[in-house]
């Protein structure tokens, strides 16, 4: 009964050490989970100091989340070896459990949610309790078991799978969301439906100007073409200019539409009715920009020579601003002060210009070309420069030049700026689209492929965005609302193992409870110290064994929700392998491969040190192959130390006899 009173109680050694070493250091140094505290605590702090990258937020918590589910296994573990048994299954039953819940989880009947999780719990626990079946009453060693239990469960789960993974991300009941791709702080989900309306005969769509909720002007190259399309996407007229490629479009009277291109100096008038005449023509290789102005006239800018022309009502070239030997002024736009916005190219400049005044360059830019310049709700130029294929989107605010985006598909084709500093881009030769939102990183909209984006425009009505293609030309609608289909019960599913360390220290904590305060903890402890001893004082051991390894079923199924809940797929391998780290996990932390001796607390602190040891190796630069070798010999120096500590006593005699000369 000595040693069983000994054994039963896991603080004896403590207590006895603390009658003979008062002092409080001493006592806390006699708890042998100390030592491996410190060296989880040094380790962490030479690991700190050597590399920047370690002691991060970030990588705390990817730490403690990989830690939970071995140390959630190392409880059962924990309880089973205290009882001098072990048990090899549990990354084996671990995959089982998920399995079972995985397809539960995607069965067409959309179970609920905790059932399925419960089913995991339900299978971990039976598998536990056949093993603590067969160790207890047929009195097999648990090794044996356990093993076999192992190639069992593994088998199981890789036959009903047939090897293949299940994926978790879309189960339960489907639910379709929508919101705004233009709000400046949510997150894109889904995609905005593009959809093709009308084909033109010509090549490409150079221009798009919506002048009503039911007219679209829309213009061409190859040929150069100008269409009026209604509301029902249908051509009202089709006007052929004769011009290879129209650049520039800006609104008439009476619902026409000013068009110039190249080659020559002309610039049309067309009218709704399919009518047109030119309407003024410069000496010049290409007509590249044009504005109407409030009062009716118009400004026109040229290439070749780069000249800035202001045009009355009547067709009448009324005045010729100096904006110095430029090769071409390829973009207009009205500021919020009613002055006139001027691009050019070679050099490249930002101008302001007003009707009987001189030009005022407000930038001049290394770049060979400014162009499409566009103005926000805060009165701030954005435009886009480069070379021949400009790529630069920028803006200048308080007489500042701000690179909002270098997009990595040359050239930026065209943009609309939306308040809030939202912006959608049209960009390389297929017409990429790119959302820009709040200076964050841009979001790939669509690859536009089949549509070739070439030019962008806002409706009067509505949110949709104009798309004028290429290839052949026409012109698409791509919606401002992203729609996408989510499942709930996946998303809140594959968001449980941001629970998995609260989980932990919570089962930690009722472990201990359980161990140290409880007539079962005392037994656990009695059983493993001398079994003989237990039975003859009345201790059903068998029952208790039977509870330990049930126990380390269960939160073997624990432990697989929380990581296919990471992996947020079914993997029929999950926790391959984790029998080794939950051992290693629980030996280092002190508990005795004897039994009777150990605690729940120096299993998370065995399982840290693992982890952190791993997660060291690879921030130091060493590859992650090496791990399992690092784990293996540490499970034998922990063995090795376990077995010299308890024959400490005779070894150190041993060695006082031999100094002494006996």
């Amino acid at each position: 009964m000595n040693s069983l009173t000994r054994k039963a109680t896991p603080s004896s050694k403590v207590d006895r050490l603390s009658l003979t070493n008062p002092h409080p250091l001493k006592r806390i140094f006699a708890v042998k989970e100390v030592g491996i505290l410190l060296i989880l605590i040094g380790m962490i702090l030479a690991i700190s100091l050597w590399t920047d990258t370690f002691a991060t937020q970030s990588n705390t918590l990817s730490i403690l989340q990989a830690i939970a589910p071995i140390a959630i296994m190392g409880i059962g573990q924990t309880l089973v070896i205290l009882t001098a048994g072990i048990d090899l299954s549990v990354g084996s039953v671990c995959a089982l459990s998920a399995y079972a819940m995985s397809v539960l989880l995607i069965h067409e009947s959309n179970p609920p949610l905790l059932l399925a999780i419960g089913v995991a719990l339900g299978v971990g626990a039976a598998c536990g309790l056949f093993s603590g079946l067969v160790i207890a009453k047929l009195k097999v060693t648990p090794f044996i078991v356990t093993l076999g239990m192992l190639s069992a469960c593994s088998g199981l789960t890789l036959g009903l799978s047939g090897g293949k993974q299940i994926g978790l991300n879309k189960f339960g009941a489907a639910d379709t969301v929508s919101s705004s791709i233009l709000s400046p702080d949510a997150a894109l989900e889904g995609q905005p439906e593009v959809e093709r309306r009308y084909y033109a005969e010509s090549s490409e769509t150079t221009c798009i100007l919506p002048i009503s909720p039911n007219r679209i002007w829309m213009a061409g190259a190859q040929p150069g073409t100008v269409i009026l399309v209604d509301s029902n996407w249908e051509a009202v007229s089709r006007i052929e200019t004769g011009a290879e490629r129209i650049l520039s479009m800006t609104a008439g009277p009476d619902g026409s539409v000013y068009a110039g291109g190249s080659p020559g100096g002309k610039v049309w008038r067309c009218r709704p009715d399919g009518t047109s005449d030119i309407f003024f023509e410069a000496s010049c290789d290409s007509i590249t920009s044009l504005l109407s102005l409030p009062d009716g006239s118009l400004v026109v800018g040229t290439s070749m020579p780069g000249r800035l022309i202001l045009i009355d009502e009547s067709g009448k070239e009324s005045q010729v601003w100096d904006i110095g030997d430029v090769e071409m002024v390829g973009s207009l736009a009205i500021h919020s002060d009613e002055s006139i916005l001027v691009g050019t190219s070679q050099p490249a400049r930002l101008l302001s210009v007003r009707p009987r005044g001189e030009p005022k360059t407000w930038l001049e830019s290394k770049d060979e070309r400014l162009e499409l310049i566009r103005v926000d709700e805060n009165g701030n130029p954005w435009f886009v420069t480069g070379s021949s294929k400009p790529h630069k989107l920028q803006k200048f605010v308080n007489q500042e030049l701000k690179t909002v985006w270098e997009s990595p598909k040359k050239p930026i084709r065209d943009f609309l700026i939306y308040p809030d500093n939202v912006a959608v881009v049209s960009t390389g030769n297929v017409g990429s689209m790119y959302l820009l939102r709040g200076g964050g990183e841009p979001e790939r909209l669509h690859s536009m492929t089949a549509h070739k984006a070439r030019a962008l425009a806002k409706l009067p009505t509505g949110d949709d965005i104009l798309i004028g293609n290429a290839g052949p030309a026409g012109i698409g609608t791509m919606s401002t609302t992203a729609t996408q289909t989510v499942y709930p019960d996946a998303a809140i599913f594959n968001d449980l193992y941001r629970y998995a360390p609260a989980s932990m220290i919570s089962l930690m904590f009722i472990a201990w409870l359980l161990l140290r305060f409880t007539r079962w903890g005392t037994y656990l402890y009695a059983i493993g110290g001398n079994e003989t001893a237990a039975r003859l004082s009345g201790i059903r051991v068998d029952r208790i064994k039977i509870f330990a390894y049930t126990i380390t079923g269960l939160l073997s199924g624990v432990a697989a929700v929380f990581l296919t809940s990471k992996l947020h797929t079914l993997d029929p391998n999950l926790a391959k392998g984790y029998e080794l780290k939950v051992i290693a996990a629980v030996v280092i932390g002190g508990t005795s491969l004897m039994g009777g001796e150990g605690s729940v607390w120096g299993t998370l602190i065995g399982a840290a040190l693992l982890f952190v040891m791993n997660y060291a190796l690879v921030h130091l630069g060493m590859e992650d192959i090496w791990s399992d070798l690092f784990i293996g010999a540490i499970i034998i120096i922990a063995a090795v130390l376990d077995s010299t500590r308890s024959r400490f006593p005779q070894i150190w005699t041993g060695l006082k006899q031999r100094l002494g000369g006996g």
